[in-house]
């Protein structure tokens, strides 16, 4: 991702969150807004911003678990800055797409050798893939009826976002158990849209496809034969999860709202997750807000508004302030980072080159 696209997307996010707080003072009266801010109770707010601490502090866990097991020079300190950046580049990227490789980049510069890093990062996003669809077809399951009840038209939303959700987990584990299938399948798909002229350097691709599905492969058996690894890292991504679908029920009781239980919180928690999944903008900017309030207004009632702004600057604007704050750090000589890796200064020497 280059410097230029980096600014421009966090000049959006930025114009987000300013349009965001515009509009809260727009529908909602700032006394009102104010006055809702002192009556709420800091214990359950501490409460919400520890969630997105121990959502973090997970996230780098999870990391850490495969990190360590493919370089056992591994630091904790290293699992958790390249973490940070991760989430900092899924927010400022469409689809989310920005986090891995610049992953793979740092993970590579802390002196993990980079088929070792691919691996942990295969590992990792298996995990919480699965653990994802898992979860959220038992929400389906249990507040299906509860959907249809409240919000009928957001119905196709959620399942498009299952669905795509359930799509990549089963493409990752087609790719792992039924390779030539797979590859077969990408071949075709590839010519198919050669001949119709939307895919140019056919051959290219095709030859990009064999390589990345032959890593793949060679990375899955190294997963396969660790399922004591699997099952650490399913478990921490489950309370990851839970954590995280917790802040806004902890927002809810701040509030001092009483009347719907702990599950149908976090499952409308989950639905916007789930709708915000196949947005295509950094932070899925728009969707997330909106579908937030749909779900939660007949739950936070006139907090609806505030509450979304709440619940938005914790899960996205922090992740972003603490992922550029990690990064900084990380670049920063005599700071979390050591001198790099030759990997790394061999591809900048190349860079350079060019």
């Amino acid at each position: 991702m280059s410097n230029r696209s980096k600014k421009i997307n966090l000049i959006i996010c930025g114009i987000a969150f300013v349009i965001m707080i515009g509009f809260l003072f727009f529908v909602d009266d700032p006394n009102d807004i104010l006055q809702a801010i002192q009556s709420s109770e800091p214990g359950f707010m501490l409460l919400a911003v520890l969630c997105i601490l121990l959502y973090w502090f997970f996230e780098a866990l999870t990391l850490h678990a495969v990190a360590k097991e493919v370089h056992p020079k591994q630091k904790f300190r290293n699992s958790l800055s390249v973490a940070m950046i991760g989430l900092y580049f899924n927010c400022i990227t469409p689809f989310a797409t920005g986090g891995q490789p610049i992953q793979a980049y740092y993970l590579v510069k802390f002196g993990v050798p980079l088929g070792s890093a691919l691996t942990a990062l295969l590992s990792k996003s298996i995990a919480y893939q699965a653990v994802l669809t898992v979860y959220s077809a038992v929400i389906l399951i249990f507040k299906l009826q509860y959907v249809v009840d409240t919000n009928p038209l957001m119905m196709p939303l959620i399942i498009v976002g299952f669905a795509v959700n359930t799509a990549v987990i089963m493409g990752l584990l087609m790719l792992a158990f039924f390779r030539k299938p797979t590859e077969k399948f990408a071949r075709f798909l590839v010519r198919l849209l050669g001949k119709i002229r939307i895919v140019k350097d056919m051959e290219g691709k095709l030859k990009y496809i064999d390589n990345e599905m032959e890593m793949y492969h060679k990375n899955f058996q190294f997963i396969k034969k660790r399922p004591l690894l699997i099952l650490k890292m399913c478990f921490y991504t489950v309370i990851q999860l839970i954590v995280y679908l917790s802040i806004s029920y902890m927002i809810y009781l701040a509030f001092g709202l009483k009347g719907t239980d702990y599950l149908t919180v976090i499952s409308c928690q989950a639905f916007v997750l789930l709708i915000s999944t196949f947005v295509p903008l950094p932070g899925a900017l728009g969707a997330a807000e909106g579908s937030y309030v749909l779900f939660f207004k007949e739950i936070f009632g006139g907090y609806v508004h505030l509450s979304t702004v709440i619940w938005r600057f914790l899960t996205f604007y922090m992740a972003i302030i603490g992922g550029m704050i990690f990064t900084l750090l990380v670049n920063k000589k005599g700071s979390f980072a050591p001198e790099e890796s030759a990997a790394v200064s061999s591809l900048d020497k190349k860079g350079g080159q060019q």
